[in-house]
């Protein structure tokens, strides 16, 4: 498979959920969509995890299991979309914008020291 599409997969995964859960409001296509989403964010999580270049001693053990952890941003992300989907109030819109940025912020965080490592 192409590198840039074999690093792309987790991305459109994850896009693809987002238009599915924004666009079509049936029972089946939002668990479709959570199921994309599920997916991109399993995948990213595992690279993401294997492409950790901080020591393993500087690691701090944290309160959440490991699966929860990982998968916390991207369920900030998906109940914000699903915020976004729903009927809207000023209330409702300030809480999926706040939702979206802590969810982006903590993938910023963690993609600090996640990267390709060097061989």
């Amino acid at each position: 498979m192409n590198r840039f599409l074999y690093e792309l997969l987790p991305y459109l995964y994850m896009s693809l959920g987002a238009i599915v859960m924004l666009t079509f409001p049936a029972l089946i296509a939002q668990l479709a969509a959570g199921l994309l989403l599920l997916a991109g964010a399993l995948v990213y999580a595992l690279r993401s995890d294997h492409r950790r270049t901080d020591p393993t001693r500087r690691r701090k053990p944290g309160f959440w299991p490991f699966w929860v952890y990982e998968l916390l941003p991207f369920a900030w992300l998906a109940a914000a979309l699903q915020l976004f989907q729903q009927d809207q109030n000023k209330t409702q819109l300030m809480l999926a914008l706040i939702m979206t940025t802590w969810g982006l912020y903590l993938l910023a965080r963690r993609s600090l020291h996640r990267h390709h490592k060097r061989a």
